[in-house]
């Protein structure tokens, strides 16, 4: 009977697949922001090379969130490249329970949660409960929904026909008028003004502070 001579690569140990992931992981572990997570594709082609008798060097390459990995072997010599997906995450307030359109927002209404960044990147979102306080909801939201400058609207500080104080602020001086208001005014609205000894009429920004003129 014969017996088939395999060759001598044949017999080799081949290189372990969880330790090339480990080592990527651990190369790129110090460029993640905050809470980033990682996902690695396939690594199975490391079976098929020889196990490394030195240490594995990773090289990483491409722009977040989208690389590669580079694993190198010096003995015996081989290249690996592994794609690297990176999933920014943040914490964001998200709605934690149904909440219908029109809704003032108070607390208990929203908490926090770590999103993904890709789940709302562009838009503005909130971070804290005291910037929510008194929003009114656009639309119907369902637990969990990702709280957006486009599902809330900040809450109204002045109402179309009130008189109001308005700060008018030029060279460090802060001097105070009465106006009315020609619209209804949200925080962050820069709205119409009169005021009502000269009929000027003039733009105020509303603030959390109140009716603010800037004046260069």
């Amino acid at each position: 009977m014969g017996f088939a001579v395999l060759p001598a690569a044949a017999w080799a140990a081949q290189e372990n697949p969880q330790a090339v992931a480990a080592a990527i992981r651990q190369a790129i572990a110090p460029t993640l922001s905050s809470g980033s997570t990682i996902s690695l594709g396939p690594v199975i082609g490391a079976q098929y090379m020889q196990a490394c008798t030195g240490n594995l060097s990773v090289s990483i390459t491409g722009i977040e969130p989208y690389e590669q990995a580079a694993v190198r072997c010096s003995a015996p010599n081989w290249t690996l490249y592994v794609t690297v997906t990176v999933a920014a995450t943040e914490e964001v307030e998200v709605a934690a329970r149904p909440i219908a359109a029109g809704q003032a927002l108070s607390a208990g209404d929203f908490s926090l949660r770590r999103e993904p960044v890709s789940l709302f990147a562009g838009r503005q979102v909130y971070h804290d409960a005291a910037s929510l306080l008194g929003t009114t909801a656009l639309m119907g939201l369902n637990p969990g929904t990702i709280l957006t400058s486009d599902s809330v609207a900040e809450p109204v500080v002045v109402q179309a026909g009130q008189t109001v104080s308005v700060h008018v602020r030029s060279a460090g001086l802060d001097i105070t008028v009465n106006a009315v208001a020609q619209q209804t005014g949200r925080i962050g609205q820069t709205i119409l003004m009169i005021n009502p000894s000269s009929g000027q009429h003039f733009s105020a920004l509303v603030t959390k502070a109140g009716l603010v003129v800037e004046l260069n």
